[in-house]
């Protein structure tokens, strides 16, 4: 008994001499006061983002708070309600895409190209990507997944250039000086 009253005379010295810094004028300002003290000037984000509860808000607030535009409409009873962002989904798409990209890219290394990413390195290489247009040059001078058609790889080679691909110029040179003269004259043909 004697043991625990010394130690709560030694608990209320400590609280006392504790320095408290109470810059809050309110209670949640007391309670942030409080948090930021004991995580060493931090404030959590759990704390960071309390709003103020609605039954402290007047009613004139509280209107403002949740001032609605007259445009919306009430949603009917077998209406669906869609619960996720459009940014979401857009962003959800822009990844399946990329990851798309990189499948078509690792068919291609690997020789293993199907109709399907055939026709999405067409579709890129249409829409002026030039990293499309590069790979689908390189794929008529190798031959895979079309036939080679040196006079095509030429052409798109010349075209990545002017999208200033890196060594798209040489390997245009290189397909050229790779070329018979029938295949040389269809270039000079075509310009």
């Amino acid at each position: 008994m004697f043991l625990r009253k010394i130690f709560y005379c030694f608990l209320l010295v400590d609280m006392l001499l504790m320095p408290v810094n109470v810059r809050a004028s309110s209670l949640d300002g007391i309670y942030r006061d409080i948090i930021r003290s004991n995580n060493s000037g931090y404030l959590p984000l759990f704390v960071k983002n309390r709003h103020l509860p609605d039954i402290l808000l007047s009613d004139e607030e509280l209107k403002k708070s949740i001032s609605t535009p007259n445009n919306l409409k009430p949603i009917e009873h077998n209406q669906k309600l869609k619960l996720s962002s459009d940014f979401a989904d857009v962003d959800a798409l822009k990844k399946a895409q990329h990851y798309q990209w990189l499948k078509t890219i690792a068919a291609v290394k690997s020789n293993q190209v199907t109709p399907l990413e055939l026709d999405e390195i067409y579709t890129r290489a249409r829409s002026g990507d030039a990293k499309a247009i590069e790979i689908l040059a390189w794929m008529y001078t190798k031959g895979v997944g079309v036939s080679t058609d040196f006079v095509e790889a030429f052409n798109l080679y010349k075209k990545a250039a002017l999208l200033n691909v890196a060594n798209a110029e040489r390997n245009a040179m290189i397909i050229y000086k790779a070329m018979n003269e029938t295949q040389r004259q269809q270039v000079k043909n075509q310009r």
